[in-house]
């Protein structure tokens, strides 16, 4: 008996021995995309700084979403991993922030303003928190990790193949926060800092990451020499870096920075309910219509820098409302996104996806004074010094707002530490329910989210 169990015992230990993760070879998986200048960029476009009465310290100054396909070098069917199928069940996604780095992800510093997870960034008084979607874990310093389910499987070769698509996305977030030191780092690659004085924006050019997203499995570890373990800090210990395992993340080029005077959103129409209206009325051409308002609240300005500067140019401010992914997606296809990647009509969120969902009717946008159709945003994207150009103007979605001398409803300067005065400008806009053109109307209902928008171009 006990020489049978020492039998069995060897032959389990030989079994994991053989199972095993490893990285693809150099040539089709390079190290690019785990390099500082082949991250996967998180498209920020225009980050403004407004005064603080405004835009205070803790307030949530845009998100982006990158994912590993995205990178230098690879693309979502490029074989990063392969296991073996007896290793299902024992594969993670690992993460952290460049936690070694001092605009990286060495020093959280988002706690004093209430916020949990936000880390230093190249931006003075711009901190940055990212979020393993699939997981909902957000980065820390600290290496942490999620299981990983989605794979391809060869059959003939019983293995597991893991390409860039597999990997879970990554959220993230950009916010303001109080702590405008320059921080250290147990490394400091970015040792300059951003002229963040001029009129114009300041490009992202750090090309320090701002996290990794690598992997662990049997085989492929600590031990092995590949990657490190959950709670191991990033600032002293990165192993998977030397193994060229994994992708960066970072803002590199996919941000810019300003600080003018601005305007924020202060209050808008919650709900928008339209009457009910028949399919018949619809195929007979008839609308229904609701009016709301926007109101935003804008910076008088300073003894150095003017009143906020309305319009659709470079350093001007614009407002657009733009629409939900699901609704994007079906106006895709349906031919409604124009070259400058304006919407002209909104869709439900889950258009074309939802039996219940009405279709062949959409909603139209224009300007109650004057009667102008207008086009919804697609993405809130925009600014100047990137290197690829970004959709700008009406005919993207964006609009000027009343300039301060135009605006009738001007209030007292409101008091705060930044002295700086401001005032509410509204604007009201027509929401028109109607048949979309050449589609055949299914009765269901009608239910879609848009999002307002006020960002310096």
């Amino acid at each position: 008996m006990y020489l049978l169990l020492a039998v069995m015992l060897w032959l389990l230990a030989a079994g994991d021995a053989q199972s095993k993760c490893k990285r693809n070879n150099r040539a089709d998986y390079p190290f690019t995309p785990l390099s500082d200048g082949g991250s996967a960029q998180f498209w920020f476009g225009r980050i403004n700084l407004a005064s603080s009465a405004i835009q205070p310290a803790g307030t949530l100054l845009g998100s982006a979403v990158a994912t590993a396909a995205e990178a230098s070098g690879i693309n979502g069917d490029t074989l990063l991993w392969t296991c073996d199928l007896a290793d299902a069940g024992q594969i993670d996604e690992v993460f952290s922030t460049n936690g070694d780095d001092r605009v990286g992800g060495f020093s959280e510093i988002g706690t004093q303003d209430g916020l949990a997870g936000f880390y230093r960034t190249w931006f003075p008084g711009v901190a940055i928190r990212l979020t393993h979607l699939r997981s909902g874990k957000v980065f820390s310093r600290y290496y942490q990790s999620s299981r990983l389910d989605t794979y391809d499987i060869d059959q003939a070769g019983k293995k597991i193949l893991i390409r860039a698509k597999h990997l879970s996305p990554i959220k993230a977030e950009v916010a303001r926060v109080s702590d405008i030191s320059p921080g250290t780092g147990t490394s400091n690659w970015c040792a300059n800092t951003p002229d963040n004085q001029r009129w114009a924006a300041v490009a992202y050019t750090c090309t320090q990451p701002n996290g990794y997203l690598m992997l662990r499995g049997p085989g492929y570890n600590r031990a092995s020499g590949d990657m490190d373990d959950d709670g191991e800090d990033h600032a002293y210990r990165y192993l998977f870096f030397g193994a060229a395992n994994g992708i960066a993340f970072g803002m590199r080029m996919g941000a810019t920075l300003s600080i003018l005077p601005s305007c924020v959103v202060q209050n808008v129409t919650p709900e928008v309910v339209f009457p009910t209206i028949s399919e018949t009325e619809l195929d007979l051409g008839q609308t229904r219509q609701v009016e709301f308002t926007l109101s935003f609240r804008c910076d008088e300005g300073t003894n150095s820098k003017p009143s906020y500067a309305a319009g659709t140019d470079d350093n001007q401010t614009a407002f657009g409302l733009q629409v939900s992914p699901g609704a994007l997606a079906a106006a895709q296809l349906l031919g409604y996104v124009n070259q400058d990647r304006g919407v002209r009509y909104l869709l439900s969120d889950q258009y074309g996806t939802d039996p219940t969902v009405a279709k062949g009717v959409g909603i139209s946008l224009s300007d109650a004074d004057t009667h102008q159709q207008m086009q919804w945003l697609s993405s809130s994207v925009s600014g100047q010094w990137l290197p690829q150009s970004l959709p700008s103007g009406r005919n993207a979605g964006w609009y000027r707002l009343p300039a301060p001398g135009q605006q009738a409803g001007r209030t007292s300067p409101a008091p705060s530490s930044a002295s700086v005065g401001q005032y509410t400008v509204e604007k009201r806009l027509t929401a028109t329910l109607q048949k979309l053109p050449g589609k055949t109307v299914t009765a269901g209902r009608v239910f879609s989210t848009a999002y307002v928008i006020v960002k310096v171009q």
